[in-house]
């Protein structure tokens, strides 16, 4: 009967420890699991000057993650499409747009940037987009 009890008592022991390691793996693999990253949409353009003979980005819907600064969001575009971008690194500066760099064509031109048609002058890693945003990129002076 000693033996019986025993017996039993090794295996409520050992199926506690089995029940106790499963709930750990599960709970593991949820701390494992990549943060839910929420997305906004925005509207992008870039108007090129006429004279560098680019076809202009016209409102083109695009996600970007939520937080996102202009300068995020450029750089993004920018490398999902393909096209190189070139930053002033110490002042977070966009210097080029698609190998256009900033005096290439007229020397007091520069690449800016409008959010919601209003033309910013803060640092573009300095404004943060919100949904449903119009982004647009200008070549003024």
């Amino acid at each position: 009967m000693k033996k019986n009890t025993f017996t039993r008592l090794i295996l409520c022991v050992t199926a506690l420890l089995l029940a106790l390691s499963v709930a750990a793996c599960g709970e593991k693999q949820k701390d494992d699991e990549a943060p839910t990253v929420n997305s906004i949409d925005i509207t992008i353009s870039i108007d090129y000057p006429e004279s560098a003979e680019m076809d202009d980005v016209t409102q083109d819907s695009f996600a970007i993650e939520e937080d996102s600064s202009v300068l995020e969001a450029i750089q993004l575009y920018c490398n999902v499409n393909e096209m190189p971008v070139t930053i002033e690194t110490t002042g977070g500066t966009v210097v080029g747009i698609n190998d256009l760099l900033n005096g290439d064509i007229f020397a007091a031109r520069t690449w800016q940037f409008k959010v919601n048609g209003e033309l910013c002058t803060d640092p573009a890693g300095d404004v943060t987009l919100k949904d449903g945003d119009n982004l647009e990129w200008v070549y003024i002076k």
